[in-house]
């Protein structure tokens, strides 16, 4: 379980990085590939703030996920739909790793903390992934009094 708590403490420093964009109203992330200022042109007034917190958003649906596959479940579905979305997390930050990592690594953009970054994040899913699917299920029993 331990895992699940440094995966969400990775995916909160995600978070923070985007809250700090959306604050200053900038695109991209710490330690990302440089963004050309025509990329603010697709942009119309406000939106880059907003594209920023739901990204911030979308960092705490993740840690939100993780702290649910702590939780025992009864039933499958709610199981099986835990592990699809840890899944999901899990090769999204793979294949961000990867591109960012080509990116910093081929071309003059940077980005190539930010890919070890997402690399990171990676392991730290699958581990916790891979906790949750080997966890036996348990079922909740009302108890009466």
């Amino acid at each position: 379980m331990k895992i699940a708590y440094a995966a969400m403490a990775w995916s909160g420093l995600y978070v923070a990085s985007k809250v700090l964009y959306a604050l200053e109203g900038r695109l991209g992330v710490t330690g990302g590939p440089h963004v050309s200022p025509d990329s603010y042109q697709a942009y119309g007034p406000g939106e880059v703030s907003m594209a920023q917190w739901a990204n911030a958003g979308s960092g705490l649906f993740i840690i939100a996920v993780l702290l649910l596959g702590l939780l025992n479940w009864s039933g499958r579905w709610p199981r099986r739909i835990l592990l699809t979305l840890h899944w999901l997390f899990t090769a999204m930050a793979a294949v961000g790793g990867v591109g960012m990592l080509a990116t910093g690594l081929f071309t003059d953009r940077g980005g190539a903390l930010f890919g070890g970054y997402c690399a990171v994040w990676a392991v730290l899913l699958y581990l916790s992934t891979r906790e949750l699917h080997r966890r036996p299920t348990r079922e909740l029993r009302m108890v009466r009094g």
